[in-house]
């Protein structure tokens, strides 16, 4: 078969226009009424219960989606104009800035003004009654979709709503690599250069940091050099959130860690004081950048390509750090391990790789079987899943033929590629302007995940030896699944004052220290905002979930 290339990182997994037809079957036209009727489904002439394309004549759906990128909208990339083409499924996607996607989410759900469907971040246990339910349209439409789930232990089981139904099917990406989404990567160069060992302590790392301050490790004579940089207190791949590590507590979006079955509130630990005071003390000695808690995406991306300035930077892998006046880190760029405190402590946030949703169906929507089988379309082969999730076929990404199986690979990304390819310079850069990066509407299977293979200089290899080294010292936060109602109802109510007030916390903990008067406040106010309640609730859910 022909070869394909790929080079970044994997998401997605959905259907080959040229292959649709194998996977979903292709009755004859004059069948196709009849096959619908047996199906017990849409019988309109217009809508087809098999083969390509999904509609006679074009139908508009709208879909929410997170704006990945300003460089290109969704509706020009490569893969929507490619499916739009095979299925007649024309979609009007509505971009939202992920700074304000969960404002405009609730509003629409809370005015009933939802599009036809949801692409992102949906709280099911809240919002499941103004979603429609699913399960029917799946066995009667989705033959790629209910093959995976009956090849899976942990779906559909982690996607049931309150009232028993599927709601929301899963997007994003299952690999290896997002167990860990932010993790700190070191200039190794730059330690070579002040004659330094990789940081194993929080006392080693600041001794690093130092010496990136002090020494012109960039060797231009000036001192513009960022010891250390992050965005935000906690993110997907950018913040500082396992800095907590080596003091005993993890943060994450839940402010919570469960291990051995019991769920802990980090911000009312011991650990979490001294993991402050210590950042403070790197803070006051200008050793973290200034901007960290008040950058935009964009701005951390640019702080990232701006050039030989950064010693240590928070990120999804080495390719968000880009030396040289903005080419690509090339492997300067090495992952910390994970810092063990002076008690020996070593502790990492992990995420769960199980999907609980992402693209939901609203019952505003006229034609729901239509963008169910659109779904299944590129959730039905792996070339749709890197289309959709990394980009276009011999950029990033080959299909190889070993012995008649398809095996995936990933293709380094240098600076000449990705000008020749859109003038990008950065590969996030690239992927969330060519695809839907870590929203796309398919999911990149831990299937494809094992059988991936890298070339020899492919950047995220370190990312995958990285992860794999520090899952060990993995804590979760909570596990995947979808509380009760009333659980999940009244969580969100309880976490959405304890988010503002930590965010706030953290900050000024941070910048202007931290001492025993203010953290006895800081105590009172996490009774006032009823953080043991929350804390109480998140174990009522994680008892609930591992049957107890």
């Amino acid at each position: 078969m022909s070869a394909v290339l790929l080079g970044s990182t994997l998401a997605g997994c959905a259907g080959k226009a040229g292959t649709s037809g194998d996977v979903q079957g292709d009755p004859k036209p004059e069948t196709q009424a009849q096959a619908q009727a047996e199906a017990g489904g849409n019988t309109d002439s217009n809508f087809n219960a098999q083969g390509l394309p999904i509609i006679n004549e074009k139908e508009t759906f709208t879909i929410a989606v997170p704006q990945r990128s300003t460089l290109k909208a969704a509706s020009q990339k490569a893969c929507v104009i490619a499916a739009e083409e095979a299925t007649n499924v024309h979609i009007e996607w509505v971009e939202i800035p992920q700074s304000g996607w969960q404002e405009k989410i609730n509003i629409m759900f809370s005015t009933d003004s939802l599009p036809d469907a949801v692409l992102g971040d949906v709280d099911i246990a809240r919002n499941y009654e103004q979603l429609a339910p699913l399960d029917e349209y799946l066995e009667n439409y989705a033959p790629a979709v209910t093959a995976f789930f009956d090849s899976r232990d942990d779906y559909p089981a982690s996607l049931i709503a309150p009232d028993g139904k599927i709601h929301c099917l899963p997007i994003g990406d299952e690999s290896t690599q997002n167990i860990i989404d932010s993790q700190f990567w070191i200039n190794t160069d730059w330690l070579e250069k002040v004659g330094k060992e990789m940081p194993q302590t929080p006392e080693e790392f600041k001794d690093v940091l130092i010496a990136f301050r002090d020494e012109d490790p960039n060797g231009n004579g000036v001192k513009d050099e960022i010891p250390f940089t992050f965005a935000k207190a906690w993110s997907w791949g950018t913040a500082m959130e396992n800095l907590f590590g080596p003091f005993g507590v993890v943060e994450n979006e839940y402010h919570v860690f469960t291990k051995d079955g019991k769920v802990t509130f980090s911000a009312g630990e011991q650990g979490y004081y001294d993991a402050l005071a210590w950042m403070h003390d790197l803070y006051k000695e200008g050793l973290i950048d200034k901007d960290v808690f008040t950058m935009s995406d964009e701005q951390y991306s640019a702080r990232g390509a701006s050039g030989d300035i950064i010693g240590v930077m928070a990120g999804y892998s080495g390719d968000e750090c880009s030396v040289d006046n903005g080419a690509p880190g090339e492997g300067r760029y090495k992952a910390v391990p994970v810092l063990k405190g002076k008690d020996g402590t070593q502790m990492v946030g992990i995420n769960n790789v199980t999907k609980t949703g992402g693209f939901a169906i609203s019952r505003n929507c006229k034609n729901p079987e239509a963008l169910v089988r659109w779904y299944d379309y590129i959730n039905s082969s792996l070339e749709m899943a890197l289309t959709w999730g990394r980009g276009a076929e011999g950029v990033w990404w080959e299909i190889l033929d070993e012995n008649g199986k398809e095996v995936p690979e990933f293709l380094t990304m240098t600076a000449e590629v990705l000008e020749a390819n859109g003038g990008y310079k950065s590969i996030p850069e690239y992927r969330n302007a060519e695809s839907f990066a870590g929203t796309t509407p398919s999911l990149w299977r831990n299937e494809y995940d094992q059988a991936l293979q890298y070339d020899d200089k492919w950047p995220h290899d370190w990312k995958l030896q990285a992860v794999k080294e520090q899952i060990p010292f993995g804590v979760i936060g909570l596990p995947a699944g979808t509380a009760s109602l009333e659980n999940a109802e009244r969580r969100a109510i309880l976490i959405a004052d304890i988010d503002t007030y930590l965010q706030k916390f953290i900050a000024d903990s941070v910048i202007n220290g931290i001492d025993d008067e203010k953290w006895e406040t800081h105590l009172k106010n996490l009774e006032n905002l009823k953080a043991e309640e929350y804390t109480a609730l998140c174990q009522e859910y994680v008892d609930s979930y591992s049957g107890k």
